[in-house]
């Protein structure tokens, strides 16, 4: 019986990819993006989940988890926090004079009280020092707060560099 089983659901699953064959994503390069066609969607399963199907037709739904599985999702989201990714951020001062030290300082507390929201970094690297500011994934990102940046700092630029990993 098991045997049957296991063969009607092999034979089941060639047929549906077989089936699905014929659905290859069309690539289409635009600049330096990649956009790719969504897949077909039945749209009148949008917004919907599994648990308000099952509820929908009187079903309750009770998740058992064990306390392993919740440790080790606590443990995934706390390393993740510790790995750093190359992206991009934006630099707002660069110098290398007597007073570079003190305007540093004094460009990363203005920065910091107009734009809280986003993390500094003055790092100094003989003979300069710097003050960078944000941690972007993709350039794009890096750009549009670089328009809000430009009127307070107008020479920013943004800059590759290795950043935290992403909240």
């Amino acid at each position: 019986m098991n045997r049957v089983l296991i063969l009607l659901f092999v034979l089941s699953f060639c047929s549906l990819a077989h089936a699905q064959e014929g659905l290859v994503r069309q690539v289409v390069p635009q600049d330096s993006l990649v956009m790719e066609m969504p897949a077909a969607v039945d749209s009148t399963l949008l917004g919907t989940t599994i648990f308000s199907l099952i509820n929908r037709n009187g079903g309750d739904v009770e998740i058992n988890q064990s306390a392993s599985m919740e440790r080790a999702f606590v443990k995934y989201v706390e390393n993740n926090a510790k790995k750093r990714l190359n992206g991009y951020r934006i630099r707002i001062f660069f110098d290398n004079k007597q007073s570079a030290r003190a305007n540093s300082e004094e460009v990363e507390k203005s920065f910091t009280e107009s734009f809280p929201q986003y993390p500094v970094y003055r790092t100094y690297t003989n003979p300069y020092f710097k003050v960078a500011v944000g941690d972007f994934r993709t350039k794009s990102d890096a750009a549009k707060v670089l328009e809000k940046v430009l009127p307070f700092f107008p020479k920013a630029f943004i800059i590759k560099d290795v950043i935290d990993y992403p909240l």
